[in-house]
């Protein structure tokens, strides 16, 4: 860039292979138009993880994973930020800024990784990506911050104010790992949201998004959990039969996985606040009330939007025990405020057409209208009361784009509490 300030030259600081101490991290930065010259990273925090990929201690995905679940890419040391990516055999390898923040640093290879660290003054703000030989420019997908740029994501070095921020690799002992994408507020949290289907809530996705960026209040934390393939099964209690195949059934290791990992994850790195809720839609809607129900402490709001609680009475000749059973078999209200919607309508109206006790949708009805009013009852008869706040969206449909328009109003009810 023309006008802007040489790099100044660093020089690698070799160490004698007899005294055994491991080579020292070394950089690769662009300086003007010279030769590349590389600089030594200080051994400390999770540059000692990039440290062990390097002398060949530990595999380059593995190192990637862990300072991501860790403090995060790309990683704060007292010389600068250093930056990863797998080397995929497409370099050499450069990382530039955009916005020119600054000047366009070619990435060293090792050990299957490609990396390198630079100085960055002012980091708030500074959008960077990475960019193969042949040109062609990816972002971080593992960056710690990141936003969302019509169907793609941009990773900066740091944000401040309201952000979205990620954590990949979060798993228990009983279900697969998964990214968990946090909305930080610009106030400091006295509200979390635990919400289903991460990957729809903040951006766009081949469904559509919810935008709660936009629904959330300036002090809610908002954390997104990605589903898996395995999102029928975790997201339901029991099991069901569609389409002849026998689907779901491991919702209480969802519910235990949101409780006893999820939750604790999030206070642990950004503390915990005076109020808890869940929410989801569909089958994330269902679970959510599951979580309620299993841990009624723990979570003061619960929010089903459009929720599919015909689950386990939906197959020809199946009978298992509903989420509206179970709650009624609790026989009286849990603490809390109870939200629950959906949009369609009656249509021709509601009925027990197979004599299992569950409401039925008719043919000219939609959006799981019935199985939301008869759960809406269900509440109503074990005493929740006022507790409960129950809305038709008269004809809306089953989608993203409808929830959205329901979420804002869901978190003035959850934040006015």
């Amino acid at each position: 860039m023309i006008g802007a300030p040489r790099a100044p030259v660093l020089f690698i600081v070799a160490v004698h292979r007899v005294l055994r101490v491991p080579l020292l991290i070394t950089l690769v930065m662009g300086c003007g138009g010279g030769a590349p010259a590389p600089a030594a990273i200080p051994a400390e925090g999770d540059a000692l993880i990039v440290q062990k990929v390097l002398d060949g201690q530990l595999d380059p995905d593995t190192g990637l994973a862990e300072v991501a679940h860790g403090s995060g890419w790309p990683i704060t040391t007292s010389r600068g930020f250093l930056f990863a990516t797998r080397d995929q055999g497409q370099g050499p390898y450069s990382l530039e800024s955009p916005a020119g923040a600054f000047r366009t640093v070619q990435l060293t290879s090792q050990a299957g990784l490609a990396w390198a660290l630079v100085p960055i003054p002012s980091p708030v703000g500074v959008e960077y990506r990475f960019v193969t030989g042949a040109g062609d420019p990816f972002s971080d997908s593992i960056s710690r911050n990141f936003a969302y740029s019509g169907s793609a994501t941009l990773s900066f070095v740091a944000l401040s104010g309201e952000h979205l921020e990620r954590w990949p690799g979060i798993g228990d002992a009983k279900l697969p790992e998964r990214t968990l994408r946090v909305l930080v507020p610009a106030q400091p949290p006295t509200h979390t949201m635990f919400a289903q289907d991460g990957q729809n809530l903040f951006g766009p996705s081949p469904f559509g998004g919810w935008g709660l960026q936009d629904a959330a209040g300036p002090a809610t934390l908002v954390v997104g959990i990605d589903n898996t393939s395995d999102r029928i099964a975790e997201y339901t209690p029991v099991q069901d039969v569609i389409g002849s195949q026998t689907l779901g059934g491991r919702g209480l290791d969802y519910a235990d996985y949101v409780e006893a990992t999820v939750r604790p994850f999030i206070e642990a790195h950004y503390g915990k606040t005076a109020h808890s809720g869940v929410m989801g839609s569909s089958l994330g809607g269902l679970i959510s009330y599951v979580i309620k129900r299993r841990y009624p402490a723990s979570y003061e709001f619960v929010a089903s939007l459009s929720g599919t609680f015909g689950w386990g009475s939906i197959g020809a000749g199946i009978h298992n025990l509903t989420e509206t059973q179970a709650w009624a078999a609790l026989g009286s209200c849990p603490t809390g405020t109870l939200y629950v919607d959906s949009g369609g309508g009656p249509g021709s109206g509601c009925v027990d057409s197979d004599g299992d006790g569950i409401q039925d949708d008719t043919p000219d009805s939609s959006d799981n209208y019935c199985e939301n009013v008869q759960l809406r009852d269900t509440l109503l008869a074990l005493g929740c009361g006022t507790r409960v706040t129950y809305v038709f969206s008269s004809g809306s449909p089953h989608s993203e784009p409808a929830w959205r328009g329901r979420a804002p109003a869901i978190f003035q009810l959850f934040e006015g509490g």
